[in-house]
This record gives structure tokens, C-alpha cells and sequence, in this order.
């Protein structure tokens, strides 16, 4: 697979390079920052903000842009100034670049954000530690959960033309009990990839698991309208808190992507090498299986406030051959699929949202795996298994009641019994056992609902509700497990969501972040969690509560 990604990189280079740069992480604080203020002002710049990770070039350009806005409070532009600290290799020589009067030996923090940085005019580097060191109790739990994480980012341009990106990072962890039986039930972390068990010398602690992370890439830039970049890590499409297209819950994956904004229109084509199972599946020594993915989706800002886009994915398995049709950056991949026979996984989606007021934004999502409209309305048909779609549906709220920087979003997810599975169990819409788009799979409704206040710059708070109405896993397929043939399904028809074993689940959490320094920040917070199943052996409850320090690493919240 590699050598048939790096033969395409060859053959593409040439006709059009990259207009990206070295991108913001996914879960940085810069992403909400650009979404609030882009509902605020109108303006996002040149970034199409439901196709994530988002370009540092473009995200201190947005800031730029919007900087001479009179309309702008104190606490608007402090959230500039972190922007501009963030990504300072694009941002000019003026009153936005901070300079540190107390660095380290006038070579490390000469900047806020930077352990150590060169600036020349054909090469840029930028060097920061990492680390996460969280330790919480849960009740009725003898032993400490807790996250150590330690690792390094380097980032680096050269000529302006050429970028990179790699992080590494080392962790050892124990997760508190609901994290803990998804690892038995799917034999897999959430975010992470091989692992193997942890035992501290000095605590006795049971089921800590020993994981790295990595994340890569390479990019080239010649064009300032079409790109390409090779790496390792993950995307991320739509304006939800929450995508039913392509998230970042599951574990890293090899790809390569080609980036078009042109006018109104950005279109990304990205192809992935996905693996269909963890390693805990595999024996020793044995190579794990392949599959492929390939995607694009185009987005057409019809006004700087309205914003449309068209999905459309394929995963398939070829003994450890790609598929060279899907290689067409344009062609509908059902065409393709139709030509060779529909062996493969088609799933097509639509993604929006609308700016009103500067104070709202709504925003949604369709996705549709398979669908006959026919089986949908009909009298004496009803619930046809193969009828599966998810649909997405959020608002969200800025400087709610006129109270500067206090944010709220809700947000509702409903995906029907089999979305995302296929009849060859290897052509799920999945990685490493792990999902691609939603963390609780398929069969299932839920409701989001999301507080954010930031009354300083240092400052924050933010609290997360979620109502779940799921199925657990049985012995019988009855849609909710995505890994799963769904040729096993037990009826045709009367399927409804929530079928099988049902499940209600209702979690808050809080968090509250101070940060010290740029980037470096203690974190406190709480989690309230409540699993009812119909199967009483299956409820489960969860109360902990968790202290930590923090620099430069975002991780997802596992909050399902």
C-alpha cells in the first residue's frame, strides 16, 4: 500500500502542490476560538470550517483579518493574541508577536508558545515538550485511575514550500470502569492503537494498558490552491461536536490527501489504509490484516455565513491491494463500485451550517449507508434493515444572555440499526476495531448538550450533558455492533433503533482548566455516569473526580 501511495505522490506532485501548511491538533482550544468567532464576525478567512485539521497559515490569517474589528471586546482579542502566540511563524513582525524578555538563555520560550524555535528566511522549526499527568478515584474503586503521558513535537517549514509535523507520545493509563469494558468487550483503547499491559512498580493497580501514539506528515507547497499531504494521523468533517461522516475518536491511520480551495469550493480527496481489527486479534508475528478507504468531500460556501457539502466514502479489501479506480479524485464511487461488481462499502453525506444574528450558528449532517425509499413509508413494510442513514441536527449559541464568552451548544445524533456495517465484516466503516465516525456506533439517539464559559484568558469552565437511548451487544446482531456481517441480521423488516438489549446512558462532566503559561495548564474535573439496561447485569455507575497538569496535548474526552 505504501509504495502505491508514494508512486501516486510522484505522479500528482507535478501536476498540482499543496496550499497548506503545518495544521492546528485536533481538540487544541484554537478550534473553538475560530468557530465563535467566525459566528461573531462573519468572517472565517480562507478556512472551510467543517474540514478539520484546519492550516496554522490559515487560522493566523483569519485572525489577522478580523483584528481591525472595532466590534471586538478586550476578551475577543486576548483570544487573538492566543492565536497569534500559537502560530506565530505566520504572523508579521508587529504589535501581535510576543516577544519573551525572560528566555531561558535568550534561546528557549523566546516566544510564549515555543520551547525552542528558529526563524530563518528559508527554515522554520519549532520544538515543544509534552506531557498529561492526570490521577483520579472513582468511587467504590480500591485503585487510582489515571493518564501518564510524555512525548514531543517538532514542526518545521522549509522555503515555504515543503512542511512537516511529527509528534510521539508515551502513555500509560488506567480508565475509569465504562472505558474498561469497552477495552473486554472490543479489545481495543479508544484512540489508540497497539498496547499491551501495565503494571506499576509501586502501585497495585489491575488493568493498566502501556500505548503509544503517533502522529506524522509531510507536506508540500507550490500551488497556493491545491495541495497534497502523506502522513499518519486523523481528520475530522462537520461543525458538530459530535460527525457522522469522519471523526477523531478512533485510532491514527496512514493517508494521503489532496486539498483543492478554489473560489467558493474546497475539495479534499483522502485515501486511508485502515486496519479491520486490533493486533489483540492477531497471533505474535503475524502482520495484521489491510483494508483501504478512499473519500472526498466538497464544500461550497454559498455566503461567508451559509455553507454546504457533499461526502462521499468507500472502504474496501483487496488482499492487501488498493483498489486504483477509486484513485479517480472526481468520479462518484458508486459509479466505480457498480463497474466491479459492488463488493465495496458506499456511504454518502451531506454536511451545513448557517451563521445568524452573530449568535448562532445551526449545523447538520446526513449520512446515508444504504436506502431505499420505497421500504421507508411503506404500509406493511416498515423498518427494512438495510435502510441505514444517521442523521444530525445542532445549534450553537455565542455570549449567551449577553454574557461575554459563555457559549452553549445542544446537539442531537440519531443513527439507525446497521449504518456502517456491511455484508464482508472487513469493509466496516471502521479502524482498529475502533469506528470512523460516531463513537457509539450505529442504533442509537442521543442528545448533546454543552456549556462553555471563559471569563479570562486563563481561565475556563466548561460543562457537557449526554443522553443516550442505545442497544448493548448480544449474542444476536441486532445493528448496534458495526464490526459485525450484517448478513446475520435476525428479520427483514420491523427493525426499530434501540432494538436488542436496550440501554439508556447519562453522563455529565466538568472541567475546569487554569492556564499557568501558554499551553501549560492544571486541570480539574469531575465525571457522573449512569448506564440502565434492560439486562441488569449490564448497568453500570460511574463517579470520579480527577486532578491534573498539562502542556501541549489534547486529548478526546471519551465522554459515551
Amino acid at each position: 500500500m505504501h509504495k502505491y501511495l508514494l508512486l501516486l505522490v510522484t505522479f500528482f506532485t507535478p501536476l498540482f502542490l499543496l496550499a497548506q501548511a503545518s495544521g492546528v491538533p485536533l481538540q487544541s482550544p484554537t478550534y473553538h476560538l475560530v468557530d465563535r468567532l467566525q459566528i461573531l464576525t462573519g468572517n472565517a478567512g480562507e478556512i472551510h470550517t467543517e474540514v478539520l485539521p484546519y492550516s496554522r497559515k490559515d487560522v493566523a490569517e483569519m485572525a489577522l483579518s478580523i483584528a481591525a474589528d472595532s466590534n471586538l471586546t478586550r476578551r475577543d482579542r486576548e483570544d487573538l493574541q492566543y492565536i497569534f502566540n500559537d502560530n506565530n511563524e505566520w504572523v508579521p513582525d508587529s504589535t501581535y508577536l510576543v516577544r519573551n524578555r525572560k528566555a531561558i538563555l535568550k534561546t528557549f520560550y523566546a516566544t510564549p508558545a515555543n520551547f525552542f524555535e528558529v526563524n530563518t528566511r528559508d527554515f522554520i522549526l519549532r520544538v515543544n515538550p509534552m506531557f498529561n499527568f492526570n490521577i483520579g478515584q472513582q468511587q467504590d474503586d480500591g485503585g487510582l485511575v489515571f493518564m501518564n503521558q510524555r512525548g514531543l513535537e517538532v514542526r518545521g517549514e522549509i522555503d515555504r514550500k515543503v512542511f512537516f509535523y511529527t509528534n510521539l507520545v508515551e502513555s500509560q493509563a488506567r480508565f475509569p470502569n465504562y472505558m474498561q469494558r469497552w477495552i473486554d468487550t472490543y479489545r481495543s483503547i479508544p484512540g489508540a492503537g497497539f498496547f499491551k499491559q501495565y503494571q506499576p512498580r509501586i502501585l497495585d493497580i489491575r488493568n493498566g494498558y502501556d500505548f503509544n501514539v503517533a502522529n506524522a506528515y509531510l507536506s508540500f507547497n507550490i500551488s497556493k490552491h491545491v495541495g497534497i499531504q502523506l502522513g499518519h494521523g486523523r481528520n475530522f468533517i462537520g461543525s458538530g461536536y459530535r460527525s457522522l461522516l469522519l471523526s477523531d475518536v478512533g485510532n491514527t491511520a496512514f493517508y494521503l490527501k489532496l486539498n483543492t480551495r478554489v473560489w467558493k469550493f474546497q475539495y479534499q480527496n483522502l485515501f486511508l489504509e485502515l486496519n479491520p481489527v486490533s493486533q489483540v486479534f492477531i497471533p505474535d508475528g503475524t502482520r495484521i490484516p489491510k483494508k483501504y478507504a478512499a473519500m472526498h468531500y466538497l464544500s461550497y460556501e454559498i455566503t461567508p455565513r451559509l455553507t454546504l457539502g457533499f461526502f462521499e466514502a468507500t472502504v474496501f479489501n483487496r488482499s492487501q491491494q488498493f483498489e486504483f479506480q477509486y484513485l479517480n479524485p472526481v468520479i462518484l464511487y458508486r459509479t466505480v463500485e457498480g463497474m466491479i461488481g459492488s463488493p465495496d462499502n458506499i456511504l454518502i453525506g451531506f454536511n451545513g451550517h448557517w451563521n445568524l444574528a452573530r449568535r448562532v450558528q445551526v449545523y447538520g449532517q446526513i449520512i446515508l449507508d444504504e436506502f431505499r425509499f420505497a421500504d421507508l413509508f411503506g404500509a406493511s413494510q416498515k423498518g427494512w434493515w438495510a435502510n441505514k442513514y444517521g442523521l444530525q441536527l445542532g445549534v450553537k449559541y455565542i455570549n449567551a444572555l449577553n454574557i461575554n464568552h459563555l457559549d452553549l451548544q445542544v446537539e442531537y445524533n440519531y443513527v439507525r440499526p446497521y449504518t456502517y456495517s456491511h455484508y464482508d465484516s472487513l469493509n466496516s466503516y471502521t479502524h482498529y476495531s475502533q469506528p470512523l465516525a460516531h463513537p457509539l456506533w450505529s442504533n442509537f439517539k442521543e442528545i448533546v448538550g454543552i456549556v462553555r464559559y471563559q471569563p479570562t484568558a486563563a481561565l475556563s469552565f466548561s460543562a457537557r450533558f449526554i443522553h443516550v437511548d442505545n442497544a448493548d451487544n448480544s449474542s444476536v446482531n441486532w445493528g448496534s455492533n458495526a464490526l459485525l456481517d450484517n448478513s446475520s441480521h435476525p428479520q427483514d423488516y420491523g427493525n426499530t433503533l434501540g432494538q436488542g438489549i436496550g440501554s439508556t446512558i447519562d453522563l455529565l462532566r466538568f472541567d475546569a482548566s487554569w492556564m499557568l503559561y501558554h499551553n501549560f495548564f492544571v486541570d480539574f474535573n469531575v465525571l457522573l455516569r449512569r448506564k440502565n439496561s434492560v439486562d441488569n447485569a449490564l448497568d453500570q455507575n460511574t463517579k470520579m473526580i480527577g486532578l491534573g497538569l498539562r502542556m501541549n496535548l489534547w486529548n478526546a474526552q471519551n465522554d459515551f
